[in-house]
């Protein structure tokens, strides 16, 4: 399994680290602080019947991983490394300096020998509060990563959403081997990039539209035979270019 690199959901925030900040205590409690904690909770579950599960057998340990990151979402350093009994589906890693973080998690066998799955990143800013890191690992799902650009369809030159009118993009996902299962997934256009909510594992036809509100505007954009893995795998689709008129 390609260990994926991690998914930013959240647009950072200023990334230089602050060695004396007002920062809430989480009592209610302010003052000077140089360390920030991050938590993280952690669960596996089912995208077929919703059950939540166990740790998979054989795969005891986690790994919370927080990289300090800039403004561009770029890192800033090495990474901070905690490792965790699975069974616990909670750990902390404290002693962080107050900072922007891109955060995710892995689980490993207990020599770290195998991946079994890794966890969507989130990006925190614990520079003035501490902060919760919360994870669903999918057993038998996984998640598209989208990435679109809107051009005009007579020249192919690259157009801005407000240019095209457009304020969203659908993108509907249907299974290939049950037409009835079918997912939704509205996005800003204004992103050019977002992963999907979670899938079942199969394959799918991905269709993909500009909005302007719930009006599809442009040509839209079909895509075929596309996989989801399970253990929470990502399945990039690439660059899409949506054709779409300017107004």
């Amino acid at each position: 399994m390609r260990i994926l690199a991690a998914l930013l959901l959240l647009a950072p925030a200023a990334g230089c680290v602050i060695d004396t900040t007002e920062r809430d205590h989480g009592d209610g409690g302010h003052g000077p602080t140089e360390v920030a904690t991050i938590s993280a909770r952690w669960a596996f579950r089912n995208m077929l019947d919703g059950a939540t599960t166990a740790c998979p057998t054989g795969f005891d340990t986690v790994r919370l991983i927080t990289q300090p990151i800039d403004a561009n979402g770029d890192p800033t350093g090495d990474p901070n490394i905690d490792l965790y009994n699975c069974g616990a589906r909670t750990g902390i890693s404290t002693d962080l300096p107050p900072d922007v973080y891109q955060v995710w998690l892995e689980v490993w066998t207990h020599d770290l020998s195998e991946l079994y799955a890794q966890s969507l990143s989130q990006i925190l800013d614990v520079r003035t509060a501490d902060d919760r890191f919360d994870a669903d690992i999918l057993n038998d799902g996984g998640f598209f990563q989208l990435s679109w650009d809107l051009v005009d369809p007579v020249t192919h030159r690259p157009l801005a959403c407000a240019q095209a009118g457009s304020d969203g993009v659908h993108a509907v996902s249907t299974s290939v081997a049950d037409a009835h299962r079918v997912y939704d997934d509205f996005r800003a256009c204004d992103d050019h990039t977002s992963v999907t909510d979670g899938l079942l594992a199969g394959a799918y036809t991905v269709t993909l539209d500009a909005m302007t509100g719930d009006r599809a505007v442009g040509s839209t954009m079909t895509l075929t035979n596309q996989k989801i893995e399970p253990r929470n795998h990502v399945t990039d689709l690439g660059m899409i270019l949506l054709p779409v008129a300017a107004k």
